[in-house]
């Protein structure tokens, strides 16, 4: 079984080395917007489990006032 060589000229993997460096720049955008959703995320999750814990003690002491 017999190897073909693809011959490319410096321009054609320059443009190719370019094209990934715009891509590695895209994914860290898009990894960064990604950490600061899980970040938010991870903070309404503490907010969402205070706020459960306030109703639950208020519910506690409205049955033991009645």
């Amino acid at each position: 079984m017999s190897r073909m060589k693809v011959h490319r000229s410096s321009q054609e993997l320059q443009d190719t080395i370019e094209g990934y460096k715009m891509l590695i720049e895209e994914q860290k955008k898009e990894i960064f917007n990604l950490k600061q959703i899980a970040s938010e995320n991870e903070k309404n999750i503490n907010l969402l489990q205070g706020y459960k814990k306030v109703i639950q003690d208020l519910s506690s002491k409205l049955r033991k006032d009645s």
